[in-house]
């Protein structure tokens, strides 16, 4: 049977999401997406143009969500909209009796996020989340050399990204520097990193954090001088309302640093910001009682990297050495053309991300027609955005938080008024 499946968004995530699809497509017949929904038509057009080029069948057109609901012939939906949207379309979508995957985060707050999960678990349909990190099969490596222990019991986690943007609009999209829309750079972008410590790390208890809006106006440039990897996925989309060269005001936090304590008993410190001028700095690594992994660049293809008490070095298919069991799931090796068990490939990043994608798809697919759950659920795609919003929480009150407080909705001050914002 072919799942049939409406991409919903077809801006720069919307395009990257149907490079997805068609790279699925090369390995896989069971999908087909029948229908591309946008609120500009043209937009619509060159994401549907695409796919209807690579693959000889061109979905139908949509600007009303609604209206797609009602005429379409769908299996599930792929919600890859603004934010804020995410909640709105994925609960008309289950009443209406569809399985939903939604970009990260799974919803703009946590109440929204349950209210997801409410309606997944009345109607039964599935909801997805497509955190992709975790999905690289350099992560998958890395995890399995820490759950076989071959850095020794975990004690601390290192994740620091600490960057600049130059004052610019994080991938020149207005509504990621808006609290309202996005919610802030560590947000929006550090649930990526607040969902691996917790793949790799398991639960997280506590939280203390301090945050900062550092630079409150924006510059809106173009994506070729902002983030040019993406510049050919994003150059389709519009941005109402503004032109390059607008001075945008940014009321999203756009700096946190925070030390996370695990429930296995283990520290975390996870810091991020956009406004380091002048000085970069890129380090994820997990040290443990008989080494410390240094963490590849997710989507980078990069090998892992351990390094002993004594000095000596371990990386590459050394690697694989350590990790005898060690193999990719079925579904990863054809997308990553065969492969079982390797320490490192050698693929852009366009392609990373389609594969990725891919695998994602295949993923809500297959727990929607096995009954089951997908590797990011609700419960994941909750727990990463409470850790991520455990940050913001703490750095609102100046105290500590718990995850499980944030993902209940018992510590909430920072989010509130996105909620009262979004009326829920």
């Amino acid at each position: 049977m072919t799942f049939k499946i409406a991409l919903v968004g077809c801006g720069g995530m919307g395009r990257r999401h149907a490079h997805g699809y068609i790279e699925l497509r090369k390995y896989f017949d069971s999908v087909t997406m029948s229908a591309v929904c946008d609120v500009h038509a043209d937009v619509a057009a060159t994401v549907a143009d695409e796919i209807g080029d690579a693959t000889g069948d061109r979905p139908v057109i949509y600007t009303d969500f609604d209206e797609m609901l009602a005429d379409a012939d769908l299996d599930g939906v792929a919600i890859v909209t603004s934010t804020p949207m995410h909640h709105r379309f994925a609960i008309k979508a289950m009443n209406a009796g569809l399985h939903v995957i939604t970009e990260k985060p799974m919803g703009l707050t946590l109440k929204a996020c349950r209210q997801m999960r409410e309606v997944s678990e009345s109607t039964g349909k599935v909801v997805a989340v497509a955190e992709n990190y975790r999905r690289d099969p350099m992560n998958r490596l890395t995890k399995a050399l820490i759950d076989s222990g071959a850095i020794g019991t975990p004690y601390f986690a290192l994740d620091i990204g600490v960057n600049s943007s130059g004052g610019a609009v994080m991938h020149s999209t207005v509504w990621r520097a808006k609290k309202e829309q996005a919610g802030g750079a560590p947000l929006d972008a550090g649930v990526h990193n607040a969902d691996m410590l917790l793949y790799l790390m398991g639960g997280a208890n506590t939280v203390f954090a301090e945050t900062a809006i550092n630079e409150s106006q924006r510059t809106l440039r173009p994506m070729s001088e902002v983030a040019p990897v993406l510049a050919e996925m994003y150059n389709h989309r519009k941005e109402v309302g503004y032109e390059e060269g607008d001075t945008v005001e940014q009321t999203a936090v756009d700096t946190a640093f925070g030390v996370i304590r695990f429930k296995s008993g283990a520290i975390g410190q996870l810091l991020m910001t956009d406004t380091s001028h002048g000085q970069s700095l890129g380090v994820s690594t997990i040290s443990g009682s008989n080494g410390t992994m240094y963490r590849p660049r997710s989507r980078s293809g990069e090998s892992p990297r351990i390094v002993r008490n004594d000095g000596t070095e371990i990386t590459g298919d050394a690697l694989l050495e350590l990790v005898p069991d060690f193999e990719l799931d079925d579904t990863i090796s054809i997308l990553w053309n065969g492969a079982r068990r390797i320490s490192s490939y050698d693929m852009d990043f366009r392609e990373i991300d389609s594969k990725i994608l891919a695998y994602e798809y295949l993923d809500m697919v297959h727990a929607a027609e096995s009954g089951g759950q997908p590797e990011v659920g609700p419960k994941e795609g909750m727990d990463a955005l409470a850790l991520a919003y455990a940050l913001m929480e703490s750095g609102t009150s100046g105290l500590p938080v718990t995850v499980e407080d944030v993902a209940e909705g018992k510590a909430s001050a920072f989010q509130d008024e996105i909620d009262t914002e979004m009326g829920i």
